[in-house]
């Protein structure tokens, strides 16, 4: 687990962060474990084309682009401990439920219900670590590396983990053990996450004190460079200062074309995979696990990179461009099966790369009034994304019987991506505090 080498920082690591990782982590399982599932007899048990299921999956990110903006905003105004814990009640239910399905429809609407719950997870906890990590010395950026890791360690478990039990079992019971995992996720929640330091009992006064003293003084630099306002935090004049905000359209066209290549890539790398070995399910589920593993590499390193390059737009956006090289590559190597495994971890590591710049961007652009919002925004477009690659590259394999088409249109994709990362600041201002009782200093320009 990551440190900052003090112990003002350890409770916040020990007590806080498990939790955000454990439940992305089993929230993300609940989301891809379809991608198994799909192989594993579902798409034949319920009589299934490659379109409707791909359709299928996709609309779980159009359930999610319904409440992402209001869990933002809840978190801005710490009041998401409570309704993130009756979301995951919700998609545990419904991951559970996907086990008794058996026609499309009922797949449909859960997994519709599904992202609706799910969707509001990511930009409610990445807004609290906002407030309960200051940027200064990474330390937010490593928050946020290991938050996202949970997705990592995710995908690399759940190719695994799907395939043993549906060899063991079937694909109902594993989804049903999926959403008994994930209820017991909420409890823990429950248990120990709050709003705000000032509330945590588990938290030192030393250790409150830093923290909400560094926030703010990395706000006050925001709010003074800053030349979008708003008074108050209503929705209706936050949407509207929003919406003139060219850094959060580049940050929601990132976003967008980042998902379509992430989702379409990894719901049917399984198939793939099968497709190349004609392997059995539990086989194709370890194999699928290596581009994961390269994923939380990837992650840690560009991490890493973004400390020291010390330019954000360059840390989110060239990532992104590699990406769309790798998925070329693979694309052209046909079905060389070793050589085409091989580039599928090339792609992985480059699969969540762009994360740690691309979340920390927000609260060093927007005043504490648009952080919020302006994360579920970005959400929204992330979430269409997230509909658009799975149901696209579906779309195209039905067409052509081939997925080469829709690797290169995704490739294409995250080549715009890559063109729009430089309408985003090339300075940041940001805030440098690394010991209690030193004077805050203000940088014109944020590492990593």
């Amino acid at each position: 687990m990551p440190q900052t080498g003090t112990p003002r920082a350890r409770a916040r690591w020990l007590y806080l962060m498990p939790v955000f990782f454990l439940v992305n982590f089993f929230g993300f399982m609940d989301r891809q474990v379809m991608s198994i599932a799909l192989p594993g007899g579902m798409m034949q048990d319920l009589a299934m084309n490659a379109t409707l299921a791909g359709f299928a999956s996709g609309i779980f990110s159009i359930g999610a682009l319904c409440l992402q903006v209001q869990a933002g905003q809840l978190a801005q105004k710490a009041r998401a401990k409570w309704f993130l814990a009756g979301a995951i009640v919700v998609w545990s239910l419904c991951s559970g439920l996907t086990g008794w399905v058996h026609h499309p429809w009922q797949l449909m609407v859960l997994r519709f219900v599904l992202g609706v719950a799910e969707g509001s997870l990511s930009p409610a906890v990445v807004t609290l670590l906002a407030f309960w990590f200051p940027d200064q010395n990474g330390e937010r950026n490593r928050a946020i590396s290991f938050y996202f890791t949970s997705v990592s360690a995710a995908a690399l478990l759940t190719g695994p983990l799907g395939g043993m039990l549906i060899a063991a079992f079937n694909w109902r019971i594993m989804f049903l053990i999926m959403g008994i995992i994930s209820f017991l996720t909420a409890l823990l929640w429950i248990a120990i996450v709050v709003d705000r330091p000032e509330q945590a009992r588990w938290l030192s006064s030393e250790e409150k004190e830093y923290v909400v003293a560094a926030v703010q003084a990395e706000q006050e630099a925001v709010r003074t460079s800053s030349t979008l306002t708003v008074s108050g935090q209503k929705l209706g004049p936050v949407l509207a200062a929003l919406v003139k905000s060219k850094p959060l359209w580049a940050l929601c066209i990132i976003g967008f074309c980042v998902n379509v290549g992430q989702f379409g890539f990894s719901l049917w790398m399984p198939t793939a995979i099968k497709n190349l070995t004609h392997a059995g399910m539990a086989a194709v589920g370890w194999i699928s696990a290596l581009p994961s593993l390269a994923a939380i590499a990837g992650l840690w390193v560009w991490s890493w990179i973004a400390r020291r390059v010390q330019q954000r737009r360059l840390t989110t956006g060239v990532p992104l461009l590699c990406f769309a090289l790798a998925l070329g590559l693979a694309t052209a190597a046909g079905g060389q099966a070793v050589l085409a495994i091989a580039l599928m971890c090339l792609i992985g590591f480059f699969l969540q790369a762009h994360m740690p710049s691309f979340y920390s961007i927000p609260s060093l652009v927007f005043v504490k009034e648009l952080d919020g919002a302006a994360r579920g925004m970005i959400g929204v477009a992330m979430g269409l994304g997230s509909f658009v690659g799975p149901y696209l590259t579906g779309f195209l394999l039905s067409l052509t019987g081939s997925q080469t088409m829709g690797m290169w249109v995704m490739a294409i994709i995250l080549t715009i991506g890559f063109a729009v990362s430089f309408v985003l600041p090339k300075q940041l201002l940001g805030v440098k505090h690394p010991h209690p009782g030193e004077p805050v200093r203000v940088s014109s320009r944020v590492g990593g």
